[in-house]
């Protein structure tokens, strides 16, 4: 595992796939649920798709890209965000997307925006940003809280145990390596921030 936003998102969906390889069912997609939406539950199943590099479509921006995409009881969509900002109205785009998927069938729909901490979308005003967090339709997940946090759940409620082994790789993945690498980023960001000349206004 290294902190590449692709192969962390593979892992993601490997472990979201209830006809995964891990063979623990939808246990871990239950759990996401329920951390994120919990009266979504019961809604979703062991017949869910898991797809990568979701395309979208039926909006004005079409074939932009969802990082994973589960379809079932409820549509769940994960952006991931780890060394990367978010492109202009990507969240605000998927978000439309969704809900016009999930209109026709009448399904809930979910979008985690998932970065390394938990920071709110460009793309959606504050008034936006907390109409769609009151309604269930948008959860900002941190890597080192609530990732972690479900990662944990699942170590947890697994039966097997060399993917309770590797769920505990990956945690030790996200709070140290993974960790390391965002602090020194932002130590990064700091530093310029701090070593640029000071601009004074014109008198």
């Amino acid at each position: 595992i290294e902190p590449d936003e692709n192969r962390l998102s593979d892992v993601l969906a490997f472990l979201l796939d209830p006809k995964g390889a891990h063979g623990q069912g939808d246990t871990f997609l239950q759990l996401l649920l329920q951390q994120a939406a919990p009266g979504l539950v019961t809604k979703s199943g062991a017949g869910a798709r898991v797809q990568r590099e979701a395309p979208t479509h039926g909006i004005m921006k079409y074939r932009r890209r969802m990082d994973i995409l589960m379809e079932g009881g409820v549509l769940l969509a994960i952006e991931n965000k780890v060394d990367a900002g978010e492109q202009q109205d990507q969240v605000k785009d998927y978000l439309e997307h969704l809900a016009r998927c999930a209109g026709g069938r009448r399904k809930p729909y979910l979008l985690i925006y998932l970065t390394p901490d938990g920071r709110r979308p460009e793309s959606l005003s504050a008034a936006q940003l907390a109409a769609m967090q009151e309604a269930g339709r948008l959860r900002c997940w941190s890597y080192q809280r609530e990732l972690r946090g479900w990662l944990e759940l699942c170590r947890e409620q697994c039966a097997a145990s060399k993917i309770r082994h590797f769920l505990a790789d990956f945690i030790s993945f996200i709070t140290t390596d993974l960790k390391r690498e965002m602090d020194a980023a932002q130590h990064e960001v700091q530093n310029e921030q701090q070593n640029r000349p000071a601009i004074h206004p014109g008198r």
